[in-house]
């Protein structure tokens, strides 16, 4: 019994162990998941951190290219700017030249016809003779009569360009033909190699009239001193009396490629500006993705140290929950060895009540035979009884030897239970003590940890209250310190106000002070003039006078200035505008007509050159399923558009079908398929565009016995129309053939032989 109550109290502690094992266990799970969680939000954050630092580093090289990029946009602009300046300083005629080509493409001078070389065609050979002779005249102006040179010259006055080269067709004087000797060297006039319009002949006579164009100096020379312009072929000209120039030849440099225009260096100057507003912003952003970095690294750091904390507590209710379950263990294997020593002891105690009450049994009946034999006194019956006596004194000694035996058993089996069963019940009572202990010791743990998360929520509550309490303190003091910022500009603005008020007002008295003595001095020179012309005192007016002559000066100025310079050329002007405006237009119908009529026409070319590639086409795809039927017995090859609708923009796919096989692309063939079709395609190429002989070198080494029967029967049938050479070392090739020449070498010369067939006659 005292172990079996031992037992409901073992059991009894084992359900309140369990019960805080339960607890323990959910509280772990909860830490595990608040863990899982702030891992997750932590491991967000670092990624977060990476994507933000990547973000940055990303911005700073971008900020760092385009510095380099914005320098050298500086650098290009200011070199730009300064070649330009440079240009324009050199080639003020360049720069002169063309505002007047532009100027007269505009029609705003009429009669410019442009710049010489532009009009004529100079032969390749006498290029560098006509650059010398023409001294450069090559870049002068061509315009049709003096009043287009006079309103070239008023022009390159009138905006300062500079000054060029003109002639005008209509007013340069008839120079009399040139008589060119004869005799060796001597090329020929300079106008001579030079073709051009007729309209321009005068420019071209005038600048080239008196040159004669020779092969030599020897021969320039002579001419120069017989009174003769000549020029070499290399470009030396001798003057008229012996005078001449010469050196290396270079050809003239064109400024126009190297003067950058004003519209690309205000782009690129728009282009810079812009890119060092980019490079501003960028830098803004990299200030905002710093605060974010820093605020995420705060972040970061509360979390880790958030996690290490809850680490711990996992770490320390892991610990409580392995001493809980090893109690519980403890406690199970205590109750289940006391359990089976209690129903041991149990069925001894069975036995030995059941052995005790069949021997008392025994005694009894013996003690009633006892009874009933001294009743008896018959002697014979005595006698027999004696004996029945001895034997049952006999039988007596024999139980009574069992008694002894018996109870020395139990006997035997007490101190059994005295010395073990006490001994080890003593020992589970010792042991259960120990367990109880452990329980103390646990159910302390749980209390301490219990007590610890009290006091540790009762801490957060509080740091909770205090963050609470800081947090609005400090958004108190955001907003004393907004309020306090925001009443200091206000003050500020009230001064700079102020200062602003006391500077203009001192400024305004300055020039007030200054009207004053500006109008005493104008009064002096007035009351001067005044004197000068007969005035001693000025004329007695009112002020609506005074008011109404202000009044009609301002106007008249207003006026004066609205109506500004006048063209005195407008209406001519308006009027060859018109006129050329018409022209343009009529011009422009007629163009836009015949670019009609060109289109038209191309996409009629266009459509034949489809038609006919349609029908060639179309034709070589029959023949190539002809021989290719041919050559396979019964196969089958198509020639396929990959681009029906655009044939032109597209390739041809050729699909060929062997016998007995699917339909396949020919890239996709065998190296004897794609021998076959090849042969099957060349067919149908020479049926379309036949020629009198073909020669064939080996194309049928790729083919099996089959195809190249094939082919020799095609061969043999095509020979009716043409002859066909072909060069094979096939039998089934050579057996179709109607002539056979072999060729063998015999001591490094080749040697042909023939050979005849012999028909057979029945």
């Amino acid at each position: 019994r005292i172990r079996e109550k031992r037992i409901r109290d073992l059991t009894k502690r084992k359900e309140r162990f369990t019960a805080n094992l339960n607890e323990l266990e959910k509280s772990l799970n909860e830490l595990k998941k608040v863990q899982k969680e702030q891992k997750i939000q932590l491991k967000n954050l670092q990624r977060m951190l990476e994507r933000r630092i990547a973000q940055k580093e990303a911005v700073e090289k971008e900020i760092t290219e385009a510095g380099k990029i914005a320098e050298s946009a500086r650098e290009a602009v200011v070199e730009f700017a300064t070649q330009k300046e440079l240009a324009e300083t050199v080639a003020a005629e360049e720069k002169a030249l063309r505002s007047i080509e532009e100027l007269g493409e505009l029609g705003v001078i009429q009669g410019v016809f442009g710049r010489l070389r532009n009009l004529i065609k100079i032969e390749k050979t006498y290029k560098q003779a006509i650059e010398a002779a023409a001294a450069g005249w090559l870049d002068a102006i061509v315009v049709k009569n003096f009043d287009a040179a006079f309103a070239c010259t008023e022009t390159l006055r009138r905006m300062k360009l500079g000054r060029i080269k003109i002639i005008p067709l209509e007013g340069v004087s008839n120079l009399k033909s040139l008589k060119v000797p004869t005799g060796e060297g001597v090329n020929g006039a300079a106008s001579f190699f030079i073709k051009c319009a007729r309209r321009y002949e005068p420019a071209v006579h005038f600048v080239f009239g008196d040159t004669i164009i020779v092969s030599n100096d020897k021969t320039a020379f002579t001419l120069a001193n017989k009174g003769y312009r000549a020029v070499t072929v290399n470009g030396d000209l001798y003057e008229v009396g012996g005078a001449f120039e010469s050196g290396y030849y270079r050809a003239p440099i064109d400024f126009s490629t190297i003067i950058p225009s004003e519209k690309a260096i205000q782009s690129l100057d728009e282009a810079v500006r812009a890119l060092q507003q980019h490079l501003t912003r960028r830098n803004s952003d990299i200030d905002s993705l710093e605060e974010e970095i820093d605020k995420t690294r705060v972040e970061i750091a509360r979390l880790s140290e958030a996690i290490t904390t809850i680490d711990r507590e996992i770490a320390r209710v892991k610990r409580s929950v392995k001493r809980a379950k090893s109690n519980i263990r403890r406690i199970d294997s205590n109750i289940a060895r006391l359990g089976k020593e209690v129903e041991r002891e149990k069925a001894q105690i069975w036995t030995n009540r059941a052995e005790r009450s069949s021997i008392q049994k025994e005694m009894r009946k013996l003690q009633s035979e006892l009874t009933s034999l001294r009743k008896k006194t018959d002697p014979a019956h005595i006698q027999e009884l004696e004996v029945k006596r001895e034997r049952l004194a006999e039988e007596l000694v024999t139980l009574r030897q069992k008694l002894g035996t018996v109870q020395t058993e139990i006997s035997t089996l007490q101190s059994q239970f005295e010395n073990v069963l006490r001994v080890g019940y003593k020992n589970a009572k010792i042991q259960l003590s120990k367990v109880e202990q452990q329980v103390r010791t646990v159910e302390k743990e749980v209390e301490s940890a219990l007590q610890e998360k009290d006091s540790l929520k009762h801490e957060i509550a509080e740091l909770e209250k205090n963050r609470v309490e800081l947090a609005e303190t400090v958004l108190s003091a955001r907003k004393e310190a907004k309020k306090y910022t925001v009443q200091i500009d206000n003050i500020d603005e009230e001064l700079r106000k102020l200062d602003s008020e006391y500077e203009q007002a001192d400024r305004i008295l300055n020039q007030l002070q200054l009207d004053i003595q500006t109008s005493l001095f104008q009064l002096q020179q007035h009351q001067t003039q005044l004197r000068q012309i007969g005035y001693e005192q000025p004329l007695q007016v009112s002020l609506e006078q005074v008011e109404e002559a202000e009044t009609s000066l301002k106007m008249m100025k207003f006026e004066l200035e609205r109506i500004g310079a006048v063209n005195q050329l407008a209406l001519s002007q308006y009027a060859e505008q018109m006129s050329r405006y018409k022209d343009l237009s009529l011009r422009m119908n007629e163009l836009e007509r015949e670019k009609q009529a060109i289109l038209q026409f191309m996409d009629e070319i266009e459509r034949k050159k489809r038609k006919v590639f349609m029908e060639a086409f179309e034709r070589i795809n029959q023949n190539l399923q002809k021989y290719f039927s041919k050559l396979t017995d019964g196969g089958n090859a198509v020639l396929k558009l990959e681009n029906p609708e655009e044939p032109f923009s597209g390739g041809i796919d050729m699909i060929v079908q062997f016998p007995t096989k699917p339909s396949i692309v020919v890239s996709g063939a065998s190296g004897g398929e794609r021998s076959v079709a090849a042969v099957a395609f060349i067919f149908a190429l020479q049926e379309f565009n036949p020629a009198s002989f073909y020669i064939l070198d080996e194309i049928d080494a790729h083919l099996d016995a089959f195809h190249v029967s094939k082919l020799a029967e095609l061969l043999l049938e095509e020979s009716k129309r043409s002859q066909f050479i072909a060069i094979t070392l096939k039998p089934e090739m050579v057996n179709k053939a109607q002539k056979v020449y072999g060729v063998y070498a015999r001591n490094g010369v080749s040697n042909v032989i023939s050979a005849k067939f012999l028909e057979v006659q029945n």
